[in-house]
């Protein structure tokens, strides 16, 4: 627990409340145990970290959370909830849900990868590669200079393609999708083996898009993925509304690509 960042989050509560009126610094000091003192919660025979835990504790459930058992023990639950608290406070967003197993409940159009319905679906490797247009220009990930309004994808693929790149741009604007980068494209169709395996990649049916691969590299996970962050939770439900997975959403890895296939 990094007990100055904590205290500066408790000092801002309680300062919001009326509660403290020194400086938002980060010293837990006189004041701010005297501002902890004035909450009926907290037990006063407490020492002065647990009472600042349990500060923290109960400023969480203010915002929604769960800190389980108000103790003044910094645990699993604890830091959770301070997470989530952290993130409401700083954008007004409730945490998005992120676990796979509530992610894309949604019947899906297109097949397994690798089953006897995905070959016959897509037929083979490289076949029925067609152009898809895009409402904006995309900036060629590892030479943005050079920018495409149409690139090579499977024929099935192409009309939900060319749906999602037009609800994306309704929803956050040109200028704010340039901001975010999602008009990095780290190509299509690419017949090549998954980097870390042996069999064909999806990119070899053109049926998965990368975007913005110097910040969602192969191994990165959702701590330092941008994709990954709030703000591009709408990207994915778009994504996800026509039934293409996230392999970062899903799996934690490779949070670049996207595929019109089930895991």
């Amino acid at each position: 627990m990094n007990t100055r960042e904590v205290t500066i989050f408790v000092q801002s509560w309680l300062k919001e409340k009326g509660l403290y009126h020194g400086e938002i610094d980060g010293d837990f000091g006189p004041k701010t145990l005297a501002a902890i003192d004035a909450i009926d919660q907290i037990p006063k025979d407490w020492s002065a970290r647990r009472k600042l835990v349990g500060m923290l504790q109960y400023v969480t459930t203010q915002f929604g959370q769960n800190p389980g058992k108000l103790d003044g023990f910094f645990g699993p639950n604890t830091q959770y909830a301070y997470e989530n608290s952290l993130l409401i406070a700083k954008t007004g967003n409730q945490p998005e849900i992120w676990r796979p197993e509530e992610i894309s409940t949604k019947p899906s159009p297109w097949p397994k990868q690798y089953s006897s319905a995905f070959k016959d679906f897509y037929g083979p490797k490289g076949s029925s590669l067609v152009f898809a247009n895009t409402p904006y220009p995309l900036k060629i990930a590892w030479n943005p200079n050079q920018q495409i309004n149409r690139f090579t994808c499977h024929a099935k693929v192409k009309d939900s393609v060319e749906r999602i790149f037009e609800k994306v741009l309704n929803h956050y604007g040109l200028e704010r999708i340039q901001d975010l980068r999602l008009d990095y494209f780290g190509g299509c169709y690419n017949d090549r083996p998954i980097r870390g395996g042996t069999l064909p990649s999806m990119h070899s049916w053109a049926i998965a898009i990368d975007f913005d691969p110097i910040n969602n590299q192969l191994r990165w996970g959702r701590e330092k993925a941008t994709f990954a962050k709030p703000e591009y939770e709408a990207w994915w439900r778009i994504w996800e509304e026509e039934g293409w997975v996230s392999l970062g959403r899903q799996r934690n890895f490779d949070w670049m690509h996207v595929q019109a296939a089930v895991l």
